[in-house]
């Protein structure tokens, strides 16, 4: 009992700064999408605007062979022209493999090899989206990989990260000035000070770092989680903002399942200030009140 209340008070030590000014909703793309009519589109962005949400976390714009064929990206991109018209920001994802989780346990020149091909992949990408929605209309760019605590623990697989993202930081800085982001999750295979250490030798390369919060996971207690958070203050230079995740993962199985959180609980997340970071972003548009067709 005493754990648990430590972990709401560390939480609760998150939630006493004024409300941000901007606040982002995540969207992963799936082909089943083109089911929904362009009628529905506009109301699912209308919905999106109405809870107070102004930005559009566009998680990739290819996952493997998906979105490849011209007319699937032809769809996407007409979408995404729709949600910029209703005045959503945009946040552009790039190349997600679906194996990475697999391929980024790799060691040595096969890392580096790996690393190299997504960099290659993400930067022409990158190009045909700014041709296609204009440079001044992606407010930035989102490196889909995901960077968890136990596979870069080792020192030297951390160098090729830090220099895997500086290359990829130099690279989209070429093309416009738009931040490069990615984000990162803990689930408690590193202290929460070498988690810091490495969130900080990575956002020295000139990536905006953003965290998940971990709550919808159930990976960590609330006390442990307040443990990894407070360690990443003060986050300025750090940790661009949270990833507040408005989900509550169902069962132990190796596939994802989830629920969304009763609609009290995410109304009360969106209107919680968060102390980490000057932005805020909430994962993921499928489980936002009165969007039970996109799940």
């Amino acid at each position: 009992m005493r754990q648990l209340i430590k972990g709401m008070t560390l939480l609760l030590m998150w939630m006493v700064l004024p409300a941000q000014a901007s606040q982002g909703i995540f969207y992963q793309p799936q082909l089943r999408d083109a089911a929904l009519s362009e009628a529905r589109w506009d109301q699912i962005v209308a919905k999106v605007k109405q809870h107070g949400f102004d930005t559009l976390v566009v998680q990739w714009t290819r996952y493997g062979d998906a979105f490849e064929q011209p007319e699937q990206s032809d769809w996407l991109a007409a979408r995404l022209q729709r949600a910029q018209a209703a005045g959503l920001t945009l946040i552009l994802g790039l190349y997600s493999d679906p194996e990475f989780f697999q391929r980024q346990d790799q060691s040595g020149g096969l890392l580096t090899g790996y690393l190299g091909q997504q960099e290659s992949r993400n930067l022409a990408l990158a190009k045909v989206w700014q041709e296609r929605l204009g440079k001044d209309r992606i407010a930035g760019w989102y490196l889909p990989a995901e960077l968890d605590d136990l596979n870069w623990r080792d020192p030297q697989r951390q160098q090729l990260l830090a220099q895997h993202l500086a290359r990829s930081v130099k690279g989209l800085r070429e093309l416009s000035t738009a931040p490069v982001y990615i984000s990162s999750f803990f689930t408690g295979k590193m202290s929460p000070q070498a988690y810091r250490e490495l969130l900080t030798r990575l956002a020295d390369q000139g990536v905006d770092l953003m965290v998940q919060d971990g709550s919808g996971t159930g990976v960590l207690s609330p006390a442990e989680r307040g443990l990894y958070l407070s360690a990443l203050e003060p986050c300025e230079g750090r940790v661009a903002g949270l990833v507040h995740e408005l989900f509550v993962q169902q069962g132990e199985s190796g596939t994802f399942q989830a629920e969304p959180l009763p609609e009290q609980q995410q109304r009360a997340l969106w209107a919680a200030p968060t102390r980490c970071g000057s932005q805020r972003w909430f994962f993921s548009l499928r489980y936002l009140p009165g969007l039970d067709d996109m799940r």
